[in-house]
């Protein structure tokens, strides 16, 4: 924990725009039912790019940002005592992911504690952890914009050669199922996805291949942070940023027919489209934040969950976990629900099933901010 007296100076659009994106992140992971949801709060079935799916590569770009930020009092150099600091800091995010994954780790509902033999090794936040860890060494060891660009470019290339070389880019044809498979376990993956028949697959969207494509994501958001760090003229820095953001838009959406742009697999044109949107929005936050004088009302609604932005998405978590070993009574269906449900039930039924899904993971984003709301006012900042 740190204060604010102690940290580097803090960009307030980086932190509007890492709250902003961590609010959504809560928002479209909470639904109260994940059976009336509105499309743009769900994720592609497969190719293609909803709202939903700019959230995580956007946290990944912020992630970079950071790290050029972070990292000023070490002159981006790749020291003994800066690669401590992000092992220290990349392991810890992991092993928060693993323990939460498993919380309460008793059901009460059953009775049982909860196994840990299928504990997902992956997932949103050990895939935090291993790109701020790869990233960042990279990015500290290269320094240089053209080595950093060039290391971005032939990440991708390897990547996507791999991709159509060992396999193709459909759910069954992805070599990196095969090859998380065979390192972690199939048990240990994610088995959300179903194959054509039907059957629920072992195919994890935060594997470990596609995480090589999903560094270049912070290797990005690091370039974009120096080039405005580095700009004489901040105004400049982020129209710099803005251009080259709707260029890799452009760029994606050119090669979207040859490479679709796929979250699943996390694409090199995924990587273009979803970053050149980020510095866009950040460019659009800049220009109603750091370049007036101050962050306006609604700018610190999202700065509170941007100064504490890893343990927001904990405590989102924490609570939709134990909201679900709760147990209230339901008069209408005669039986014991989760408060979480009832409260969804409640709001559909004075609005209508998407609209009281939606209000009801909104609910849980008030209740996150309530919680982070002190520590921002103390300007108390609590890094995993």
């Amino acid at each position: 924990m740190q204060t604010l007296s102690d940290t580097p100076r803090r960009l307030p659009s980086l932190d509007i725009l890492r709250g902003l994106t961590v609010a959504l992140m809560i928002l479209v992971n909470n639904p109260g039912s994940w059976s009336h949801k509105f499309d743009f709060l769900a994720h592609s079935a497969w190719d293609g790019c909803t709202p939903t799916d700019l959230v995580f590569p956007f946290f990944l770009f912020i992630v970079g940002a950071s790290v050029w930020f972070a990292f000023r009092r070490y002159d981006h150099r790749l020291s003994g005592q800066a690669l401590r600091k992000i092992v220290r800091r990349g392991l810890t995010i992991w092993a928060v992911g693993i323990v939460i994954s498993k919380f309460p780790y008793y059901n009460f509902l059953s009775g049982e504690w909860i196994a840990w033999h299928n504990v997902r090794i992956m997932g949103v936040l050990p895939r935090i952890g291993l790109c701020y860890m790869i990233g960042s060494v990279l990015v500290l060891g290269l320094r240089s914009t053209r080595r950093i660009a060039a290391a971005a470019l032939l990440l991708l290339a390897a990547y996507e050669a791999m991709v159509y070389a060992l396999g193709d880019a459909t759910l069954e044809g992805f070599f990196g199922a095969k090859v998380d498979t065979a390192l972690l376990g199939e048990e240990h993956l994610y088995h959300g996805y179903r194959n054509a028949a039907g059957e629920r697959m072992a195919f994890d969207p935060e594997g470990l291949m596609s995480t090589m494509s999903a560094v270049v994501n912070v290797l990005l958001g690091f370039l974009a942070a120096k080039c405005i760090g580095q700009s004489g003229d901040h105004r400049c820095g982020m129209m710099r940023i803005g251009v080259w953001g709707g260029i890799g838009v452009l760029a994606a959406l050119a090669l979207n027919t040859v490479i679709p742009i796929n979250k699943p697999i996390w694409s090199g044109t995924y990587v273009l489209y979803t970053c050149g949107i980020a510095a866009i929005v950040w460019n659009a936050v800049s220009y109603l934040t750091d370049r007036r004088s101050g962050t306006g009302k609604a700018g610190r609604v999202f700065e509170v969950f941007g100064t504490n932005a890893l343990l927001a998405y904990v405590l989102s978590t924490l609570f939709a976990k134990i909201f679900a070993q709760m147990r209230v009574w339901n008069a209408a269906h005669d039986a014991l629900v989760s408060p979480y449900a009832r409260w969804y039930e409640i709001l559909a039924s004075c609005t209508s099933p998407q609209v009281g899904s939606m209000l009801c993971a909104l609910s849980l984003v008030v209740l996150c901010w309530l919680v982070t709301w002190p520590l921002y006012r103390k300007r108390i900042y609590i890094k995993l």
